[in-house]
């Protein structure tokens, strides 16, 4: 076990340390840090942020049911609750708002909004929930956005039909209810999704907007529409929903995040050639800190274009059934020829069917959980915790220190 002193003295040092923290709870958010909580219902993805000044957003909140997909990654705590239920408790430990900021949605699938009708609850109202519609019954979000709405199904091939009618049917139901104000999510723009409550306070921190729909922000003022060219090459008239996915960068002094939905493999060029759409994304967004994996890490996420490119210290990995612990992908991940030095990768859950796997990358494993990073004031260093999915409690079940 290595000493609280010696954890500090090793943080400080620019070294990646690790401590096991009996007994030990989450801290806690406070203001000038920047929390980024990866729950962890094995259910679905989640990404709860509070931003430095107290902003608050959700992106996705999935809940998918499928008997099919229920035999190796449990759901958490229990299955005595839904996934979205179990979020909104999460959220409810963090702050005592009862209203968050901003709700982003990364594209049409069950395993990120709610999957109806499996694994949905009906209300006395007749209306059914599920996903982000359960954590709605608990908070009111200000400001929505994803990355179609009001023009769905413009490219979309393969959306879940149930999670997309869900949400088509909340969505104006928010609108009525809750005066949810709806915003088309527009790349490469860098104040959509702002600081709400000081933002003088913290003139270091963006969220950037990086894609949706295929769209490609340039790295300067303009994007490109690699769908149309897609389309007008000969490909496929519509384009498969996960590489439609809205992809944000989030920047807070030196510390940079990385998230895509589930961003994967291949577009079609100009040319009529098959180019790699994942790869072309990680070059515009560049190395990161800390990297939400694509398509939860399948054998069409973290390709080695893509992960060379973004090169973080911290990957962040939910996983369901069948989206486990996939050996190409993880060798991509911890690969030192790809590009070197340390770095850890958080996992929902090892199931038994990977733990062999697994075992083989341990060093670079934390305990699976949930994942919590928190980047200190200023945005010159970052804690990544490792909570203890199996209850409430919030346990710490490790902890790493890194230095931007």
């Amino acid at each position: 076990m290595v000493t609280r002193r010696a954890f500090v003295g090793g943080a400080a040092a620019g070294l990646l340390t690790a401590g096991c923290w009996d007994g030990k709870t989450y801290p806690g958010w406070h203001e000038g840090e920047l929390d980024i909580h990866f729950i962890h219902t094995g259910v679905g993805e989640q990404t709860f942020f509070l931003f430095p000044d107290g902003t608050s957003m959700l992106l996705d909140c999935g809940d998918t049911h499928h008997e099919k997909y229920m035999c190796d990654v449990p759901p958490m705590p229990s299955a005595d609750r839904l996934g979205g239920e179990w979020t909104a408790r999460y959220i409810q430990r963090l702050t005592k708002k009862r209203e968050i900021d901003y709700l982003m949605v990364s594209h049409w699938h069950g395993d990120h909004i709610g999957d109806p009708p499996l694994g949905c609850r009906t209300l006395a109202d007749g209306r059914k929930v599920c996903g982000i519609t359960s954590v709605a019954e608990e908070f009111r979000f200000r400001n929505y956005l994803d990355h179609q709405y009001p023009h769905a199904g413009m490219y979309a091939r393969d959306p879940d039909p149930g999670a997309f009618k869900m949400m088509q049917e909340w969505i104006p139901y928010a609108v009525r209810e809750m005066n949810m104000r709806v915003m088309p999510f527009q790349v490469g723009a860098y104040d959509q999704i702002r600081l709400l409550h000081n933002p003088r306070e913290y003139g270091n921190f963006e969220v950037r907007n990086i894609a949706a729909n295929a769209v490609l922000w340039d790295g300067k003022d303009g994007v490109i529409d690699y769908g149309k060219i897609h389309v007008e090459a000969g490909g496929d008239k519509r384009i498969h929903e996960n590489r439609l996915s809205a992809v944000i960068r989030i920047r807070y002094g030196q510390f940079s995040y990385y998230s895509g939905g589930d961003a994967e493999l291949t577009l079609r060029g100009a040319d009529g050639l098959d180019y790699n759409w994942e790869e072309k994304i990680g070059q515009t967004v560049g190395p990161v800190h800390v990297c939400k994996t694509n398509h939860h890490a399948g054998s069409a996420g973290m390709s080695a274009g893509f992960v060379k490119a973004v090169r973080p210290k911290v990957y962040l990995s939910s996983v369901w059934q069948p989206h486990m612990v996939h050996p190409k992908s993880l060798g991509n991940m911890t690969s030192r020829e790809l590009y070197p030095g340390d770095r850890v990768i958080c996992y929902g859950y090892i199931s038994d069917k990977v733990k062999e796997l697994a075992a083989q990358h341990a060093q670079d494993l934390m305990p699976a959980g949930h994942a919590v990073v928190k980047v200190l004031p200023g945005g010159g260093a970052f804690r990544v915790y490792s909570l203890d999915a199996r209850d409430e409690r919030m346990h710490i079940l490790d902890e790493r220190v890194f230095m931007c």
